[in-house]
């Protein structure tokens, strides 16, 4: 390495250990904040605080690290710019030679462009935005150091020498994480800043202004500036301090912060969650709509499990329906029932419960409103969710593939695995291996967009209607070949007998059923009525449950099965308690099924802004239309496709369910406003294609 380079690189590694110590010190300030929010304090709960506390620190680390890395670059490239000495007095020579600014203007581009670009990394396209972002930047740290260097031409005594070096060494120091929040603060909006690095970088940028003011003044005046006195090695030696007390604190994981829970049977526990299926069209309970064997596998599976005929889910729509089966509660008691909505940071999910009882949580997910921004990957370890590729997407495989890898990843710990597949969920795709189909060739084929097939739904005729249904089937064959796969690897794996394996869908799907496409307004049974199958390890013996039950107690189940201790399972019955130990149905006479859908947040031209609740009793189900004032009675036995009001003709029997259902609804809309999250221009437009919009 040249000389230059040498005299440059050590300046430029303090500088790197700084930053990464600023992340630090911001990740201990998230982490804080972090376990206040997420209720862990308030729940004791010791084991997941640690490990939210051990994952920010690591997080502001590598953070930070990459901020010093390009920081750090920056520092060289300047100091071999101008002889590796940007000393008081060599700033004297600033107005012989203006070379060293056309340096940094060179090295602030590339800086601030290979930032964007790492920035973006997991994206498949840079906008020219962001480019032109880069660039601005750069003329801007290029424009600040012409400044720098007028005013010490202007005033070039001791007082202005020492203030130009000391201003450089700050916006050195800080000019990477300025970066990084410009950009945050153009495309999130200022209210989403991370405001804890903000302070920190400026607070730290301020201090190492101060500090080479000082050593400046010493060194024009003749005094001597002691080795461990210069910015540099306090500030290298504080960030090295710092990623050691990380470096520690990450290797304490089996000392500290112990299970504050613990399961009495720590069986492995499989989630299959399936998205938009209906429970119609499986074959689970008998042939699907068009008579076939659509879903073998599971089928198989059943023979060995719990399949709950009348199973209802909590909301029509993924994010308020998975986020009751994930936190054994109604949507307005988890938050997640808006369109920009998201899990409430202090609702316990499964994963953290478990988690806490020292599981390990892994989850792959395949629609974003399960994902990370929705609140869903709360207490996972790893939490994939880059299937999550809209609707013209065929992903089941992936998921299956990421199943297996987290499967076999697997330590001595118990595994909690959630696998989400989307596949069923609109637009429908053809699939070579079926040819349910393949025969029809009509219009609908070429013009199969969501948006087109609502507005010319009265256009579609009863062998299109069946075609879209054909294609649907096709889809959830398709899922069930990938879950199969992951059974067998199960199966393979010799776990299976220790293994509770939960399959549940989140919301059906509508084909015309009440005269349109779809689901998340409305509250009919096409989407309400799930599939839901328990298998408890080592279950050898079908059993099947004719009684109401709320997809919601997935979490009692789970926890009951395995005999964790917390308390607030309470708050969800296991399902397993319809089942007596001979496999015959315990009856529940007092069973009741709530659903709800509302949006707040739906402007009036999307068609969605509706608020209905619903009340299952056995064969009877009340449907409260609060939007449009109506109140509708079926019975399901007589009349399971809901085709014939009620209402009047058993006003005893209305009166009493409405009552009921009044106080249930109203009970919920007091739990709280919904938690909104920022929704971007791309995540609309995914929303738009899936119908949500």
């Amino acid at each position: 390495m040249p000389a230059l380079w040498r005299r440059a690189f050590v300046p430029a590694a303090f500088a790197a250990l700084a930053c990464g110590g600023v992340g630090v010190l911001a990740g201990c300030m998230r982490a804080r904040a972090g376990v206040v929010s997420q209720g862990y304090e308030a729940l004791g709960f010791e084991h997941l605080a640690f490990l939210f506390e051990r994952g920010e620190l690591l997080a502001g680390a590598r953070s930070g690290l990459m901020w010093g890395a390009l920081s750090g670059g920056l520092v060289a490239t300047l100091l071999a710019a101008s002889g590796a000495d940007l000393s008081a007095r060599r700033v004297a020579s600033w107005p012989a030679s203006r070379t060293w600014t056309g340096w940094a203007s060179l090295a602030g581009a590339l800086v601030a462009t290979a930032l964007l670009l790492l920035v973006e990394r997991e994206r498949e396209w840079v906008a020219a935005g962001h480019i032109a972002f880069a660039l601005a930047a750069a003329f801007a740290l290029a424009a600040t150091l012409e400044c720098l260097g007028c005013y010490a031409r202007a005033a070039a005594d001791d007082a202005a020498r020492a203030n130009v070096v000391a201003s450089l060494a700050g916006l050195l120091a800080c000019f990477p994480a300025l970066l990084w929040f410009g950009r945050n603060a153009i495309t999130l909006g200022s209210g989403k800043l991370p405001l804890p690095e903000v302070a920190v970088t400026l607070g730290a940028s301020a201090l190492l202004f101060a500090l080479v003011r000082r050593n400046a003044r010493r060194e024009l005046a003749g005094q001597r500036v002691q080795a461990f006195a210069r910015p540099g090695v306090l500030a290298g030696a504080a960030g090295a301090t710092l990623l050691a007390l990380a470096a520690l604190f990450s290797s304490l994981g089996g000392v500290l912060g112990r299970p504050t829970l613990t399961a009495a049977q720590p069986y492995d526990v499989v989630l299959i969650g399936i998205d938009t299926l209906r429970a119609d069209a499986t074959s689970l309970y008998g042939p699907s709509l068009h008579g076939r064997d659509t879903t073998p596998n599971l089928r198989k599976l059943a023979e060995r499990g719990v399949l709950f005929q009348n199973a209802v889910s909590q909301a029509p729509w993924t994010m308020p329906a998975f986020g009751s089966i994930h936190t054994g509660r109604y949507p307005h008691e988890h938050g997640g029932f808006s369109l920009s909505g998201a899990l409430r940071d202090d609702e316990v999910l499964l994963a953290e419960a478990l988690a806490e009882a020292g599981y390990a949580t892994r989850a792959v997910v395949s629609h974003t409103f399960v994902g990370p921004q929705r609140g869903f990957a709360q207490g996972f370890e790893y939490y994939d969710a880059s299937n999550a590729l809209g609707h013209r997407s065929i992903t089941s495989e992936a998921v299956t593939d990421l199943a297996l890898r987290m499967l076999a990843a697997r330590d001595e710990r118990p595994l909690f695995l959630f696998a989400h597949y989307f596949d069923a969920h609109y637009e429908y795709m053809d699939h070579p291996e079926s040819e349910y189909g393949d025969s029809y060739q009509g219009w609908l084929r070429e013009e199969n967009d969501y948006e087109n097939l609502l507005k010319n739904r009265q256009m579609v005729s009863a062998e299109e209607n069946r075609w879209l249904v054909d294609l649907y089937e096709e889809e959830i064959a398709h899922t069930d070949r990938e879950i199969g796969r992951l059974l067998a690897a199960l199966e393979q794996s010799g776990r299976m007998e220790r293994t509770l394996i939960v399959v549940v869908a989140d919301h059906g799907e509508e084909f015309l059923d009440h005269g349109s496409y779809g689901h998340t307004s409305t509250l009919w049974q096409e989407q309400l009525h799930v599939p839901l199958l328990v298998v408890p390890p080592g279950s050898k013996r079908a059993a099947r449950v004719d009684g109401v039950v709320e997809t919601r107690a997935v979490f009692g189940t789970v926890l009951d099965t395995l005999g964790v201790d917390f308390a607030e399972a309470a708050r969800a019955r296991s399902l397993l308690r319809h089942v007596a130990a001979d496999g015959s149905e315990v009856p529940d006479p007092q069973a009741k099924a709530f659903s709800i859908t509302w949006l707040p947040d739906s402007e009036v031209a999307w068609g969605k802004r509706m608020c209905i609740s619903s009340l299952r009793e056995g064969r009877w189900k009340l449907v409260r239309h609060y939007t449009w004032q109506r109140t509708l009675l079926f019975d399901l036995e007589a009349d399971p496709r809901e085709q014939r009001d009620l209402a009047a003709a058993e006003p005893e029997r209305a009166a009493a369910m409405a009552a009921t259902l009044e106080v249930w609804t109203e009970e919920q809309k007091n739990r709280g406003s919904a938690r909104k999250i920022s929704v971007d221009t791309e995540e609309l437009r995914k929303l738009k294609e899936l119908g949500y919009l």
